[in-house]
């Protein structure tokens, strides 16, 4: 598996950055662009392959909210 990074440098351009699963540095860009598009669509060449939109993305389960420590409430008697 490989990890794709877009980087702006302080300077203002953009690079990529490809890794492999052990964080070593496989490939980077050759030069550096003016816009991120310009510099995802070079990588593309390189192959990166842009996540598909209109991906489903996984529901998720809300946990019920929790007491943080406080104590419960007190019933109150009924006389």
């Amino acid at each position: 598996m490989e990890c794709w990074q877009f980087i702006q440098s302080p300077a203002g351009g953009w690079y990529w950055l490809c890794s492999d699963v052990l964080s070593r540095r496989t490939r980077t860009s050759a030069a550096t662009f003016e816009t991120r598009n310009e510099c995802v669509a070079d990588a593309m060449s390189y192959g990166y392959q842009k996540v598909a939109t209109g991906a489903v993305h996984a529901r998720f389960k809300h946990a019920p909210p929790r007491n943080r420590g406080k104590s419960k409430p007190a019933k109150h008697k009924r006389s």
